[in-house]
């Protein structure tokens, strides 16, 4: 095998790789937003953890909940930063939800403190599915 050959063969190997690999990356891009099609349940027995100003991760519901000063209301927030959905950790310590991809920072309310996120992290509702149960929503229900 010549020189000029294996350096053909390398250079067609190396295209194709790159190509997988740009395919498979742009799939994953183009099929980020299906993600958010599933349903997502919450068990009521979580309401009852949230402590005031401590927010309380359900990853089986993709959420946060979050109990206000105050009145004690609990916000559901989504466990995806707005910016390109990568999932902020509660600091307890500096008291934000910091995004590990990117440096965002939110309140613990959802709002933001440090892009580059340019909006609040999503507000979700919940739906009373059965005794036990919620449905975790992106609108607030019809229902009355």
């Amino acid at each position: 095998m010549t020189k000029r050959s294996f350096l053909k063969k390398f250079l067609i190997f190396s295209s194709g790789l790159l190509s997988l690999a740009f395919a498979w990356g742009m799939g994953r891009f183009a099929s980020f937003g299906f993600a958010a099609s599933r349903r997502r349940e919450l068990p009521k027995e979580a309401l009852s953890r949230v402590e005031e100003g401590s927010p309380l991760h359900v990853a089986g519901a993709g959420v946060w909940l979050v109990r206000t000063k105050g009145d004690g209301a609990i916000t559901v927030l989504d466990e995806k930063c707005p910016h390109l959905g990568c999932k902020p950790i509660w600091n307890a310590t500096r008291r934000l939800f910091e995004c590990p991809c990117h440096g965002s920072e939110f309140d613990v309310e959802g709002s933001v403190k440090k892009g580059p996120a340019t909006k609040r992290m999503s507000e979700l509702y919940l739906e009373e599915a059965d005794a036990s149960t919620f449905i975790v929503s992106d609108r607030p229900s019809s229902r009355k």
